[in-house]
């Protein structure tokens, strides 16, 4: 693609999309709109995976469109400002999407999420369409990618250097470090957080105020627009090769699906 030309889907006219459409991929993003603290805008989530998402299209041609800024995130609705979707609203965002985008002949969606709230609803989501059309999704979790390439100095907090770095690369104005308001302690809050995040028995995370008391911990500071650029550049490249990658190794199962499908199976 030639730099400079539009790939938000919603910005093309129609003959442009269905140009565009007919390559068979399409970028959809995912985030939240809930608090960060004084410092970083509500919309930080879907900010950083928009700015990826950017990226990402840029790289392979493929339109995007945000499936939704808000997520579900109920958690953070005792900060006004805070918004969550239901998941079964999000859930059913996702199919009637798709819905319009395999009538239009996609077959791979390439899904960029920045909230882990979303993640269940994304596979709920993802298994009905699946079960629906013959178009295969492919999840990015955008902010554990981001983390797991640069641990050092990317930590996986909420509203610390990690999320300031994404909305650096977004737009840079809209970190205001000087207005963070007090923050609990950061090894409290990675201990709290630890705790939901773990994989064999957890409880299920009701209030962030259980994570943190005043809704963020970390170091934003420690971020700058210069490496913000750096490392999405970076994020956006890994996510580029692993897509063409799981979309080269699912390519002979696909193939037999459909070779199924057309002798009646």
């Amino acid at each position: 693609m030639e730099d400079g030309q539009r790939l938000h889907l919603a910005e093309l006219t129609q003959p442009e999309a269905e140009r565009l459409l007919r390559d068979g991929t399409v970028i959809l993003v995912t985030g939240s709109v809930e608090q960060h603290g004084g410092h970083l805008p509500l919309g930080t989530d879907a900010f950083a995976a928009l700015t990826i998402a950017e990226r990402v299209a840029q790289r392979i041609g493929a339109p995007l469109l945000q499936l939704s800024p808000v997520g579900v995130a109920p958690y953070h609705l005792p900060w006004p400002g805070s918004l969550s979707l239901s998941p079964e609203t999000f859930v059913s965002l996702l199919v009637d999407v798709c819905d319009g985008l395999a009538r239009a002949g996609v077959t791979r969606v390439l899904l960029i999420n920045w909230h882990e709230g979303n993640t269940p609803s994304i596979r709920l989501g993802a298994d009905r369409v699946q079960q629906r059309h013959r178009l295969r999704i492919v999840v990015a979790e955008s902010h554990i990618i981001t983390s797991s390439l640069f641990p050092d100095e990317m930590e996986f907090t909420h509203a610390g250097a990690m999320e300031t770095a994404a909305v650096m690369a977004h737009r840079p104005a809209l970190v205001r470090i000087d207005d963070k308001i007090a923050t609990g302690d950061v090894d409290a809050g990675n201990a709290g957080h630890a705790l939901f995040r773990r994989r064999d028995i957890f409880p299920v995370l009701r209030d962030f105020r259980e994570v943190s008391q005043t809704g963020w911990y970390g170091t934003p500071e420690r971020a700058t627009p210069e490496r913000a650029a750096e490392i999405f550049a970076a994020v956006a490249d890994h996510i580029v090769g692993g897509f063409q990658q799981v979309c080269e190794e699912l390519r002979g199962f696909d193939e037999i699906a459909a070779d199924a499908t057309a002798n009646g199976a």
